[in-house]
């Protein structure tokens, strides 16, 4: 079953980024950071993340899904798929027996062509410097008529900028050209890993050259009441946010 189908000229010298070198270094302080109920990610994640993501997913009941860049394989457990597969760059000892899980690169997936009902990419993209080959990828192993849903953290306004006193959001980097973003560190902890900035177009435009019809977007505000209320209840963010900018987003794509 664990065919290789990727033809050769999608099998280039491997040149690794030095994002994909540090980030099992990075697994564990990620792992904890988002886990923390006393940290804003915690926040983001259960209140933004994953509520839209699940509402673009929909019913996988009788779907073969692949999770891209899995962590503990949370979206399995939320969506239970027909047959749940899910494939990390990191071993992820916490992802349930029932799911078949493999360490796998986005870049050259070991998956059989036309195998999967549905593929998730989920804060993924965004670390990858070739995301053309990553997206020709997807598209083989996924079935025709089959479903495709990425997540970003909004390339518009992640590290492009910070939030004033007033909650308004000054720019401050060139918003019009992808560049990578050396020694982040996500929530002040994890990392170094190295992000690549793409304009929003960009990543549209690499679903369509890889065969995809682009077939919603979506964006997500941070509720700047309800997060300012959890905030004072206990949840600390040494971090400025604001609701006037959106924080993360969602793309749903066809394979037809």
């Amino acid at each position: 079953m664990r065919s290789n189908t990727i033809c050769q000229k999608d099998k280039p010298m491997r040149t690794e980024s030095a994002c994909w070198q540090t980030w099992p270094e990075a697994a564990e302080t990620y792992s904890r950071l988002i886990s923390d109920l006393t940290r804003d990610s915690h926040y983001l994640r259960s209140h933004g993340l994953k509520p839209n993501l699940l509402r673009m997913i929909g019913n996988c009941t009788n779907a073969r899904l692949l999770d891209i860049g899995c962590g503990d394989g949370w979206l399995l457990d939320e969506v239970r798929p027909r047959e749940g597969y899910a494939c990390d760059i990191v071993e992820q000892p916490d992802v349930r027996p029932e799911w078949k899980f493999e360490i796998q690169d986005i870049r050259y997936l070991s998956y059989p062509d036309g195998f999967f009902d549905v593929v998730v990419a989920s804060l993924v993209l965004i670390w990858l410097e070739d995301v053309d080959l990553a997206m020709r990828q997807i598209y083989r192993v996924l079935k025709s008529s089959g479903k495709m849903v990425i997540t970003l953290v909004h390339p518009y306004f992640y590290r492009m900028g910070e939030p004033n006193s007033e909650g308004n959001f000054v720019i401050s980097k060139d918003l019009s050209k992808p560049f990578k973003m050396q020694d982040l560190k996500i929530g002040g902890v994890a990392g170094p890993l190295t992000y690549f900035y793409r304009p929003l177009p960009d990543y549209l435009n690499i679903c369509a050259s890889a065969g995809f019809r682009i077939r919603q977007v979506a964006d997500w505000f941070v509720d700047m009441e309800d997060y300012v209320r959890k905030t004072k209840s206990g949840m600390g963010s040494k971090i400025l946010r604001t609701g006037k900018v959106p924080m993360y987003c969602f793309i749903e794509c066809g394979k037809e």
